[in-house]
């Protein structure tokens, strides 16, 4: 399998042009994600940003000519052999490319998350986990096992990755996790991208669903489509490879980053159904968030669509975690699982939902139901208590619950 030599990293413009060494960096919304060929970085703990970085074809070494053409492992320093080995251990995927991808090689699932069954026709999940190439360097013989072993001990037990989601219009989503460098139930920072295409025809969904518009009454199927991926992320994570009845509470996240990239082509998604929905929403997000008064900044259209595509997602998750009687089981999964969420659009910070802030002051909104009323009430507050004990347990970040 093929590994990119990159990661998004965020640096400053003056230490991209500088002399070429990577210092330690902090985390801020003006700051971008930038590709640092040949090197690699670990998207570590927030404060501050610890970088691995290496240039092997940059190292000048006194080896002997006949090491040359060939170099045995066991002979490099052993500083050397631990660059080598984080390297390979935050290797990152060729991202996928829809006139490359295939359904053969994907799988949907059948998992019931959401309301609306067209949704679960369109995720397509890879059907094999992907698997750290560290794993089988440490295959080869007792000590680089114990060398290799040290280096993942040394990145603490929660992983950064990086996941790619092509969304192809009027179509489908494709997830592929492009670094995993540990298998774990509580991740730290997700790194998620949105890429937008227009779908070639051997990846169109022939189920006769129109993903923006709906007969019935609720949200459009879009919305589903997005909270298919989203629970299925959170409950099965990188490893799963086929639907399971897991009752350990799925993955959780430290900082869920979700960025909406330029759109390939213009004129790429339905603006004005987008635009509908989250005008819809934009009495829950004046009560639940600051910045509900967005505007468009820009007139590029692939740009436009990323920005549009982005507030759209910030309003469906804005009333997943307004909790009510008619969502409460879709949306107390991002309390139960995510510590806070962070939407880019192009590499830039544009919200963040405080959900540690936004978990304590929810209410249970009863909305027009009027029936087992002190019912409803008694259950909430027997959820919260059990997730506060929860988000505790995992340490994931609490507000003042009151």
């Amino acid at each position: 399998m093929a590994y990119l030599r990159m990661i998004p990293i965020r640096i400053s413009d003056e230490e991209s042009t500088g002399s070429g060494r990577i210092q330690k960096d902090r985390w801020g919304p003006s700051q971008q994600f930038k590709a640092v060929p040949h090197q690699i970085a670990s998207l570590s703990d927030r404060d501050p940003c610890h970088l691995m970085t290496t240039d092997l074809a940059a190292l000048q070494l006194p080896f002997s000519s006949r090491y040359t053409s060939k170099m045995l492992l066991n002979r490099l320093p052993r500083e050397l052999r631990d660059q080598i080995y984080t390297f390979v251990c935050l290797a990152v995927r060729d991202q996928p490319h829809p006139s490359t991808c295939r359904k053969e090689d994907r799988r949907v699932s059948k998992q019931s998350t959401s309301a609306a069954p067209i949704a679960r026709n369109r995720v397509w999940f890879e059907r094999r986990p992907i698997e750290n190439p560290l794993l089988s360097m440490m295959l080869v013989n007792r000590q680089i096992y114990q060398e290799a072993q040290g280096i993942l001990w040394r990145m603490g037990d929660l992983p950064n990755c990086v996941l790619d989601v092509v969304f192809l219009k009027d179509e489908a989503l494709w997830p592929t996790w492009l670094s995993v460098p540990k298998l774990r139930r509580n991740l730290g920072t997700v790194y998620t991208q949105f890429r937008i295409f227009h779908a070639p025809d051997h990846l169109r969904v022939d189920d006769g669903g129109d993903l923006y518009g709906s007969e019935s009454p609720g949200p459009p199927p879009i919305v589903w489509v997005l909270y298919h991926l989203l629970a299925n992320f959170l409950r099965n994570g990188p490893i799963a490879t086929a639907d399971t009845n897991d009752s350990s509470g799925g993955f959780t996240v430290g900082t869920l980053i979700l960025d909406f990239l330029p759109a390939s082509e213009k004129g790429i998604l339905p603006l004005a159904s987008l635009i509908q929905y989250f005008k819809e929403v934009d009495d829950i997000s004046a009560s639940a968030d600051s910045d509900h008064d967005w505007k468009p900044s820009t007139f590029d259209e692939s740009l436009l669509a990323a920005e549009y595509l982005a507030h759209f997602v910030r309003a469906l998750l804005l009333r997943l975690l307004n909790l009510g009687s008619l969502n409460i089981k879709y949306g107390r999964i991002l309390y139960e699982n995510v510590g806070d969420i962070e939407i880019w659009v192009d590499g830039h910070f544009k919200w963040c939902l405080d959900i540690p802030k936004l978990f304590s002051n929810v209410s249970f909104d009863h909305g027009m139901s009027t029936t087992h009323m002190l019912e409803n009430e008694q259950r909430f507050k027997h959820w919260k208590e059990a997730t506060l004990r929860r988000r505790e347990n995992v340490g994931l970040p609490i507000g003042c619950v009151s």
